[in-house]
C-alpha cells in the first residue's frame, strides 16, 4: 500500500473518531454576557441540564412554533481568601413551552426504594415545564482549596427580579395495589410553580433540592392560597435522586460562570430519548 493511500486512510479514521466525539456531546452554550457577544441559546439547551439530571428516560417536546431563547445577562463574583461566590442573572424569553416527561414507571421504581413496602409513595416527579418567559439567577458558593476554586453549591433561580417563575413541575402520588406500584393508580396529581432548584458537592446519593412557590390543580390555580399551600409543601417535598454526571455538569456550569467563560458545553443526556424514537 502507498504511503498516499494510507495516509488518506488514517484521515478518515481520524475524521469519522472527531465525528464519534462530536456526536457525543451535549449542546454548547453561550455564556456571559448576551450584551457583549451578542449570543442566544435555544431554551432547550440552556436548560439541557434537565434531560441530564434525569436518572431515568426522559423526553423533550417543544410547543408549536416554538420561539423560546435562553441567556446571560450579568455576572458578579467575590473572591476571599478561603471562599468566593458569584451570581448571574439571565433571561427566558419568548414565547411558546418546552416539556422535560420523565418515565412514569422507572420514577415509580426508583421511589420504591424510599417507602416501607405496601405504604403509599408520594410526591414523585411527573414532568418539568417552562412555560413562556421570566428572568432568573444561578449562584454559586465555592472554596479556595489548596489555590484551586472547587464549587460547593449552584442555587438556580426561576424567579429574579420579583418575577413569577414560569417553571413548573408535575407531581403525583401512586398507591400499593397487592404490593404493587403503577401509574394507573395514581392519585393526588397536582402542579408547582418552582422557584429554585440547588445542587450540592459531595453527596453519596446525588439529589436535587426543589422549592417551590405554589401548588395547584393546574398552572391556571395558582393564586395566593396556592402560595400558601406550596410554603407548606416546601416542608415535605423531599429532595429528588439524580444522576450524579447531571450533578457533578452543574457543579462544572457553576465554575465555568464564575470564571467568566464564554461557552460551556453539557456531556450528552444518556437517558434522553431522541425525538425521533418519541412515541414508538
Amino acid at each position: 500500500m502507498s504511503r498516499k493511500y494510507l495516509y488518506l486512510i488514517i484521515l478518515l479514521a481520524l475524521s469519522q473518531l472527531n465525528y464519534s466525539v462530536i456526536a457525543d456531546t451535549g449542546p454548547t452554550i453561550y455564556l456571559c454576557c448576551r450584551d457583549t457577544n451578542n449570543q442566544t441559546n435555544l431554551l432547550s439547551d440552556f436548560m439541557y441540564f434537565v434531560p441530564l439530571i434525569s436518572p431515568v428516560d426522559v423526553t423533550n417536546e417543544k410547543s408549536e412554533n416554538n420561539q423560546q431563547i435562553g441567556y446571560v445577562i450579568s455576572c458578579t463574583k467575590d473572591s476571599k481568601k478561603k471562599s468566593f461566590k458569584s451570581s448571574c442573572e439571565f433571561r427566558m424569553e419568548g414565547q411558546g413551552s418546552n416539556l422535560n416527561d420523565f418515565d412514569k414507571e422507572g420514577m415509580i421504581e426508583r421511589n420504591k426504594k424510599n417507602v416501607k413496602e405496601g405504604d403509599d409513595i408520594k410526591n414523585i416527579l411527573d414532568y418539568i415545564k417552562f412555560n413562556g418567559e421570566g428572568y432568573g439567577k444561578i449562584d454559586i458558593f465555592g472554596d479556595i482549596e489548596n489555590g484551586e476554586e472547587v464549587v460547593k453549591k449552584v442555587v438556580v433561580h426561576f424567579n429574579a427580579r420579583g418575577s413569577q417563575s414560569p417553571v413548573y413541575a408535575g407531581l403525583y402520588s401512586v398507591k400499593s395495589e397487592n404490593g404493587n406500584y403503577s401509574y394507573d393508580n395514581k392519585y393526588d396529581t397536582k402542579v408547582a410553580r418552582v422557584n429554585t432548584l440547588t445542587f450540592v458537592e459531595n453527596q453519596d446519593i446525588p439529589k436535587m433540592d426543589i422549592k417551590v412557590a405554589s401548588v395547584g390543580k393546574d398552572e391556571e390555580s395558582l393564586g395566593i392560597l396556592q402560595g400558601i399551600i406550596g410554603s407548606i409543601a416546601n416542608l415535605v417535598i423531599q429532595p429528588f435522586e439524580i444522576t450524579q454526571i447531571g450533578n457533578d455538569e452543574m457543579l462544572r456550569l457553576g465554575l465555568a460562570l464564575y470564571n467568566e467563560q464564554k461557552k460551556f458545553t453539557f456531556p450528552k443526556a444518556e437517558n434522553l430519548i431522541p425525538k425521533s424514537e418519541q412515541g414508538n
